[in-house]
């Protein structure tokens, strides 16, 4: 072979393997290098609760390697908006989304499209058991918990009298348990009665505030209220302190301990059942990633600074809740 002729065959092989190395990419959405992207949803962003659940996903990603992002619509109770959300981490191809539905039946759709594209989908906080979700993440049993509302509430009372029901969003699935806890509780003791209607703030405090208002002018004998979302406690409390009734009628409900500190130390909110959302949702993040991973949760597995998990084979997930009153709210930092 001529010299020449050489030179042309090697450069022709050069061609062609660079062509074949540059041609032959790999189509995947997802190289090897990409991170785990975990989405949380919330009912809504920039209230106190979320801010701290935002914060637990913040350690997660930290701790895990992963993306962890934090969502929601800005306003409460918008079914709409939070769908539109999820929608768009669909059309993102993100790793897994984790939803606090503000309404579960609304979200079925939605669970179902993300999960025909292979985007696992969970729930924490507030559930949708009818949808295909892989399991659910609570802080407490939801109508356990409403019903040692009104257990606590029904003490400090002197077990009788007028008690109303204050709660967030009429769609939200956990809430309603909480409702449904504290109906379930008040049966047990025959001297109390439900003064109606139940209430509702839409997760914003200063419709906490007047919504109690127009209970209080409604039953003005009003004995006591149960709170069963955060905005409810801190709002009640500044209705009674505006009517003139601080003490008198009683507050027990949810709530973080960083929003009532001062109403609970001057007799105002008398106590908050609750956990720690932050733990809450670096659990849940925790959890959901081991599950990507192939592991599943198991019951009484432990978990550091949390303690053990209930698992249920219904895909139910329980951490274990605190009580908070004077004598200890001031060791909680959240």
């Amino acid at each position: 072979m001529k010299p020449r002729t050489l030179i042309l065959v090697i450069l022709t092989i050069v061609a062609v393997g660079v062509c074949l190395c540059g041609c032959s990419k790999p189509r995947s959405t997802h190289p090897l290098n990409k991170k785990r992207t975990i989405v949380f949803v919330f009912k809504e962003i920039g209230i106190p609760y979320a801010n701290v659940c935002a914060r637990g996903a913040k350690q997660a990603a930290k701790d895990l390697g992963i993306n962890v992002e934090f969502l929601g619509p800005a306003k409460g109770a918008d079914v709409a908006g939070q769908i539109a959300i999820i929608e768009t981490q669909i059309a993102r191809g993100v790793d897994a989304i984790v939803i606090s539905p503000n309404d579960p039946n609304a979200v079925k759709p939605v669970v179902a499209k993300a999960m025909r594209k292979g985007i696992k989908v969970f729930t924490w906080d507030s559930d949708a058991p009818n949808t295909q979700r892989i399991f659910y993440v609570a802080a407490a049993d939801d109508v356990g918990i409403g019903e040692e509302i009104m257990d606590r509430l029904a003490k400090e009372i002197g077990f009788k009298g007028k008690v109303g029901i204050m709660s967030g969003g009429q769609g939200a699935l956990n809430l309603n348990q909480h409702i449904e806890g504290v109906l379930r509780g008040m049966k047990k003791y025959p001297r109390i009665q439900l003064a109606k209607p139940i209430v509702y703030n839409n997760e914003q405090p200063q419709l906490a505030q007047s919504a109690l208002s127009g209970l209080l002018q409604k039953h003005p004998d009003l004995a006591g209220i149960a709170c069963v979302n955060s905005p409810g406690p801190p709002g009640a409390a500044r209705a009674v302190i505006a009517a003139g009734k601080a003490g008198k009628v009683k507050i027990w409900g949810l709530s973080l301990p960083s929003e009532n500190r001062r109403y609970i130390k001057d007799g105002v909110v008398h106590g908050l059942i609750l956990w720690d959302p932050a733990k809450l949702t670096y659990v849940t993040a925790k959890l959901v990633n081991d599950y990507l991973d192939g592991k599943k949760p198991v019951d009484g597995m432990q978990i550091k600074d949390v303690g053990k998990l209930r698992v249920h084979k219904n895909g139910v997930i329980i951490m274990p809740g605190v009580v908070i009153t004077k004598e200890n709210v001031d060791s909680f930092d959240f």
